[in-house]
C-alpha cells in the first residue's frame, strides 16, 4: 500500500532526514524545500533515487495551460509584498550584468548564473515566503548549467534569426547594385521589409519557445535535456498566452520607466521576473499525479 511507504531524504546539508511519507515529500517539493534532484531512498533499502524519478515534477510531462490574468496578479501580488527585497536583488544583477558587459564577452558568463539566482530568490518568495537578497547569488552554485542554459537559449534564437537577415542583406544588395533604377529600390525595399518582418517573426517565435529555459534549469527540474524538451513543449502549449503576457509586461515597463525619467528601470525588471516565475509555476507545477501510483 502507498500509505504505508516513507522514504529518507538527503538534505542540502548533506545530513539524512525522514522517514517521510509520499504525501510528505509532495509537500516538501511544492514548498521548494526539495528539487527534482534532491536525493532519496524507500525506508530500509540501500539504493538512493533523484525525488523527481520516485514521484515526478511534471518536468517531462506535460505542461499546464496558462492563466495570464492570475500569473500577471499572482506576480503582481508577490512583487508588492516584497517590494524592496526584489527592487535590490534585481539592481544587484542588473549592476552586475552591465559591469560584466564592459569586458568583451563578459557579459556572456555571468548573466546565466545571476538570472537564474533572482529566478530561486523570487522561487523561495514564493514557495516559502521569504528569502534573503544574498540568494540572488545562488545560481553560481549550479553555474555550468546555468551558463550553458544561457548559451544554447541564445544560439537558438540567433540561428531563428538567420532566414530573416539573410533577407535582409539580400535587400541591401540589390538596392546597392541597382544604380539606383526603380525597379531596383523598389524589390531591394520589399526585400527589406520582407526581411525585417521575418526577422522579427521568427526571433519572438523562438524566445517564446526558449522563455523558461533557465527557469528550469535554476530550478533543477530534471536534466539539462529535460529543461530543453520542457521549456519547448511548454512553450509550444502557451505560445500565444507568452505572447499576450510579454506584450502587456512590455507597455507596463514603458508606463513605469519613461515617465520616471529611467528610474523606473529599477522596478520594471523585478516585476516581470515575478510575474514570470508565477506563470512558470502555473505551467510547471511541482506536484504530480504519479504521487498516487507510488
Amino acid at each position: 500500500m502507498s500509505e504505508q511507504k516513507t522514504y529518507e531524504m538527503i538534505g542540502s546539508d548533506g545530513e539524512e532526514y525522514g522517514p517521510f511519507t509520499i504525501q510528505e515529500l509532495k509537500e516538501t517539493l511544492s514548498q521548494g524545500r526539495a528539487n527534482a534532484q534532491t536525493k532519496i531512498r524507500e525506508t530500509g533499502s540501500e539504493e538512493w533515487h533523484p525525488l523527481g524519478q520516485i514521484i515526478g515534477s511534471n518536468t517531462s510531462g506535460e505542461a499546464q495551460p496558462l492563466d495570464v490574468h492570475k500569473a500577471l496578479g499572482d506576480g503582481w501580488a508577490l512583487f508588492r509584498e516584497h517590494l524592496w527585497l526584489l527592487v535590490g536583488a534585481a539592481a544587484i544583477v542588473l549592476v552586475i550584468i552591465v559591469a560584466a558587459s564592459m569586458i568583451p564577452t563578459g557579459q556572456l558568463f555571468v548573466q546565466g548564473p545571476m538570472m537564474g539566482g533572482l529566478i530561486i530568490l523570487i522561487l523561495k518568495l514564493s514557495r516559502q515566503g521569504q528569502a534573503e537578497v544574498g540568494d540572488v547569488f545562488l545560481g553560481f552554485q549550479n553555474y555550468w548549467l546555468l551558463l550553458s542554459a544561457t548559451l544554447v537559449q541564445g544560439v537558438i534564437v540567433f540561428v531563428s534569426m538567420m532566414p530573416g537577415l539573410i533577407v535582409l542583406i539580400i535587400g541591401a544588395v540589390v538596392i546597392g547594385s541597382g544604380d539606383g533604377e526603380p525597379n531596383s529600390n523598389s524589390l531591394g525595399i520589399a526585400l527589406l521589409i520582407a526581411g525585417g518582418l521575418l526577422l522579427l517573426i521568427l526571433t519572438v517565435i523562438a524566445s517564446i519557445l526558449m522563455f523558461f529555459m533557465v527557469h528550469l534549469v535554476a530550478d533543477k527540474r530534471g536534466t539539462f535535456g529535460d529543461a530543453l524538451s520542457a521549456t519547448y513543449k511548454g512553450g509550444k502549449m502557451n505560445f500565444w498566452s507568452l505572447l499576450g503576457m510579454t506584450i502587456i509586461l512590455a507597455l507596463v515597463s514603458v508606463l513605469i520607466i519613461l515617465p520616471t525619467l529611467g528610474i523606473g528601470l529599477f522596478f520594471a525588471p523585478p516585476l516581470a521576473a515575478a510575474v514570470g516565475v508565477k506563470a512558470y509555476e502555473q505551467i510547471f507545477p511541482t506536484h504530480s499525479t504519479t504521487l498516487e501510483s507510488q
